[in-house]
């Protein structure tokens, strides 16, 4: 499968509830946004070293040496063939949060060294696939 699958729902005065979207039309600083999505598709996620000592000295200098996403070291690369998840993002004014699956393709320039090549299959080139994530960010703003 190289595909994701999936619905999506979302409620805001602004960005369809994405800290991430760029449409400057219609952005309010006090606006606030939610976006629920149920999906189901393949996951791959590389497992970093995170019980190194190397790994939280790289995090702390911001160095991309540990991030497999990057190029660096990883323990293992956690493929599930075939699984549902959920994804929600939160926004409220400049502020916003989301946890879940994110979607990622991989795409023929990701497959060097510098980046997924080390980890990825030929055969997931082109591919959609699943991630766990989550984090706090900063909508934009001005």
């Amino acid at each position: 499968m190289k595909k994701v699958y999936g619905i999506s729902a979302s409620c805001s005065s602004f960005e369809r509830g994405l800290w991430w979207d760029h449409d400057e039309r219609d952005y309010k600083p006090q606006g606030w946004g939610i976006k629920f999505d149920v999906l189901f598709g393949k996951m791959i996620r590389p497992i970093p070293l995170f019980w190194t000592k190397k790994y939280w000295q790289d995090m702390k200098s911001g160095s991309q040496d540990s991030n497999p996403w990057k190029g660096g070291s990883y323990w293992k690369i956690l493929r599930i063939p075939f699984m549902p998840a959920f994804f929600v993002s939160i926004a409220l004014g400049k502020y916003g949060f989301y946890f879940g699956c994110k979607t990622f393709k991989i795409e023929p320039h990701h497959c060097v060294p510098e980046r997924y090549g080390p980890w990825v299959f030929t055969e997931e080139v082109g591919g959609t696939f699943l991630q766990l994530s989550a984090t706090t960010r900063t909508t934009r703003w001005k």
